[in-house]
C-alpha cells in the first residue's frame, strides 16, 4: 500500500470517527429539542397559563442594597410551575363564586387606596376587589389570607420569596431588574411603574395611569410577566430583616435548597413578604432583590399576587 493510500485511509477513519461522535451527541440532543418543542406547542394549544421554572440556582440578595437584602447567599430551587401573570379579577371572581369567600377588606369595611397627596394613600370605606371593572386587570384589595385561600382552592400555593426572586432573574446572571441592568433601557419603560413626582404627578410614560391589564409587557427569560410594577405580590414567607444573615453561615458557602423563609417575623407586628413593587412604586422597588412587607391582613389597591404549583400535580 502506497503512502498516499495509507494517508487517505487514515483521513477517512478520522472523518468517520468524527461523524460518529457528532451523531452520538446530535441524536439525543435533537430528541430533547423536539420533545421540548412539542411540550411548548401542547401548552400553547391547551391555553396553559403557567410557565415551568426549571430547577436551578441563583445568588440571592444584594451587596449594595439595604440591610434586609444582605448578605448575598446561594440558593437552589426545585422545578415548579408559576403563573405567567398576576391573578386577575376574572379568576378571583370564579373563586368567590365557587366558595362564597368574603375578603378581608369586605370584613373590615374598607381598604387602602391611592391619593395624589402625601403620604400617597388613604383608608377608603367600602373599597374592595368588587370595585373592579376590568376582568383582565390584576385583582387588588386582597390580603395574604385571601391570596392563600385562592391558591388552596386552585390547587396551588403562594411562591416562596426564594422562588419569586429565582423567577424574576429569568435565568440571567447579574440582573438588577427583571429585564436587565438599567431601569429604563434605551428610554423604554418595560413595566407599569410610576414616572414623575410621587405622589402628585404620574406622567404615564409607560402607557398607563394606574393599573394595567396583566401581560401588557414583555415576558422574561422564563416566560413570566409583570414581575415588577403593576401590583406588589404576596409571598408565603414571614418577613425577617435578619433571615439572610441567619442563612449565610454555611460550610464552603453551600447552596441552601428551597429555603422556606423564617419561622417568625422580625417586626413587632408580624408581617409577610411582598415582592416586585407596584404602579405607585419608585425605581428602587423594582430591583430583583428588593424586599417589602405588610401584615397578613393588609389590603390596598396596589397589592395582588400570583401562584405556583408543584410539577406533577
Amino acid at each position: 500500500m502506497t503512502a498516499t493510500k495509507r494517508t487517505g485511509l487514515i483521513f477517512i477513519s478520522i472523518l468517520v470517527g468524527m461523524l460518529t461522535v457528532t451523531l452520538v451527541w446530535m441524536i439525543p440532543e435533537a430528541r430533547r429539542i423536539s420533545s421540548d418543542r412539542d411540550r411548548r406547542l401542547a401548552e400553547g394549544r391547551t391555553g396553559v397559563d403557567m410557565a415551568r421554572l426549571p430547577a436551578g440556582g441563583i445568588t440571592m440578595g444584594s451587596n449594595d442594597g439595604p440591610p434586609e437584602e444582605q448578605p448575598i447567599h446561594d440558593i437552589k430551587i426545585s422545578e415548579v410551575w408559576m403563573d405567567r401573570t398576576e391573578v386577575t379579577n376574572a379568576q378571583f371572581a370564579k373563586f368567590v363564586a365557587g366558595t362564597k369567600h368574603i375578603t378581608t377588606a369586605e370584613k373590615a369595611g374598607g381598604s387602602w387606596t391611592f391619593q395624589p397627596t402625601q403620604p400617597g394613600k388613604k383608608w377608603t370605606p367600602g373599597a374592595s376587589w368588587r370595585d373592579a371593572k376590568e376582568p383582565k386587570f390584576p385583582v387588588v384589595h386582597v390580603s395574604h389570607d385571601d391570596a392563600t385561600a385562592f391558591a388552596k382552592w386552585s390547587g396551588k400555593r403562594l411562591p416562596t420569596e426564594a422562588e419569586w426572586e429565582y423567577a424574576a432573574r429569568g435565568g440571567e446572571l447579574m440582573l438588577k431588574y427583571p429585564w436587565g441592568r438599567e431601569p429604563s433601557p434605551s428610554g423604554m419603560h418595560p413595566a407599569n411603574t410610576w414616572q414623575g413626582v410621587f405622589p402628585t404627578k404620574d406622567e404615564g410614560a409607560d402607557g398607563f395611569l394606574g393599573l394595567a391589564p396583566v401581560g401588557s409587557f414583555s415576558p422574561n427569560g422564563y416566560g413570566i410577566q409583570d414581575l415588577a410594577g403593576n401590583v406588589a405580590e404576596w409571598c408565603s414567607d414571614w418577613f425577617s430583616v435578619t433571615y439572610y444573615a441567619e442563612l449565610r453561615p454555611n460550610p464552603v458557602r453551600a447552596a441552601h435548597r428551597n429555603p422556606p423563609g423564617p419561622d417568625t417575623s422580625s417586626d413587632a407586628t408580624w408581617k409577610r413578604v411582598l415582592r416586585g413593587g407596584s404602579w405607585v412604586s419608585t425605581e428602587a422597588d423594582f430591583r430583583v432583590s428588593a424586599r417589602a412587607r405588610e401584615t397578613p391582613d393588609f389590603t390596598a389597591e396596589w397589592i395582588g399576587f400570583r401562584c405556583v404549583r408543584e410539577v406533577g400535580k
